[in-house]
């Protein structure tokens, strides 16, 4: 009997780590077929916008199928007529949903008011915040860790040594990430000039014209868009212009395959299973998690040629840098 139990767990651990390797969340026993699990997610745009919202509303279908769970989504919030952020939220909650997801930090002052009406329920945000420790909390990434890998990028890739990044809304993570890249390009070039813009939206895709045409004027060569779907504007002057530019938040080489260098992939689906897998197992907490490139929810896309195989090295070495905890991301 004890070699047979022995034998049960060598290769249940065998499991694990094969899914693991392939950046699969393993799905306890206990949370097979599960129909009984109600999940919402809302979202600022269109569920098949090709970036933001789309991740979203593609980690609530990944959430179906791996938890059996009922789902619905709520999209367009943010698309005039803008939608009642709370309503929307409340209805959810009193239709019974274990897990609503509010898919950005938009969402945050109108999820703090309805976790308070509704503290049986669980409410989570994708973003940076700190969560009330009780019912509402956030799903993030440990975004730094590309912002620095995508500066060391840039700044392998530019012949002006000028780089920059845009921005939309100042939000923690995303202020977070302007950081990170701006001390990875240092780190590679100390004596590079790092532009940093914002457009102070998520939706216009004019700012991010101007917003890249100034970068350009002011002789950046290779910018990270870091805008969601209003990437293409920033990607549509920089290929006019002859810079380069890198995608997010997922691989973005479709959209400028001439244009763009690599991409900073953000698993949005990995982080969101993660969180219903959290609350259906009665371990959600009301905090803050970060997932990031360790847990495989983030990821550099392939360069296809953009990065020498020298330059290749170096990257992939700031990589491992960064996992093993050689680069100290938090100072």
């Amino acid at each position: 009997m004890y070699h047979r139990r022995f034998l049960i767990k060598i290769v249940y651990i065998f499991t694990i780590g094969i899914i693991l390797s392939c950046n699969i969340s393993p799905i306890a026993p206990e949370l097979a077929g599960t129909a009984d699990l109600k999940v919402a997610i809302v979202l600022p745009r269109s569920a098949d916008d090709g970036s933001w919202s789309q991740s979203g509303y593609e980690g609530l279908q990944l959430i179906a199928k791996e938890l059996k769970a009922q789902v619905a989504y709520t999209d367009k919030m943010e698309v005039p007529p803008r939608k009642d952020f709370q309503q929307v939220f409340r209805q959810y909650a009193a239709d019974g949903y274990d897990f609503i997801i509010g898919h950005g930090g938009q969402f945050q002052s109108a999820l703090e008011a309805v976790a308070k009406e509704f503290p049986q329920t669980k409410f989570a945000m994708v973003g940076g915040y700190s969560g009330n420790n009780n019912n509402l909390g956030a799903l993030g990434f440990r975004a730094d860790e590309m912002g620095y890998i995508m500066g060391v990028v840039a700044a392998l890739k530019t012949q002006t040594h000028k780089v920059g990044m845009i921005g939309g809304l100042r939000v923690a993570d995303v202020v977070d990430v302007a950081k990170l890249f701006e001390r990875g390009a240092k780190a590679n070039d100390p004596n590079i000039q790092v532009f940093i813009n914002w457009t102070n939206s998520w939706t216009d895709s004019e700012k991010a014209s101007q917003a890249a045409e100034e970068m350009v004027r002011a002789g950046v060569d290779t910018i990270l868009a870091y805008l969601n779907e209003t990437n293409r504007a920033v990607f549509a002057v920089a290929a006019a212009a002859g810079a380069r530019a890198i995608g997010y938040p997922k691989d973005q080489y479709h959209l400028a395959p001439d244009t763009i260098i690599t991409s900073a992939i953000y698993r949005i689906s990995n982080i969101l299973l993660q969180g219903a897998i959290l609350m259906r197992q009665g371990r959600w907490e009301g905090k803050q998690y970060r997932f990031g490139m360790q847990e495989g929810a983030l990821d550099i896309a392939p360069f296809r040629g953009a990065l020498t195989p020298a330059e290749e090295a170096i990257v992939n070495g700031v990589k491992q840098d960064i996992l093993m905890g050689k680069i100290d991301l938090i100072q």
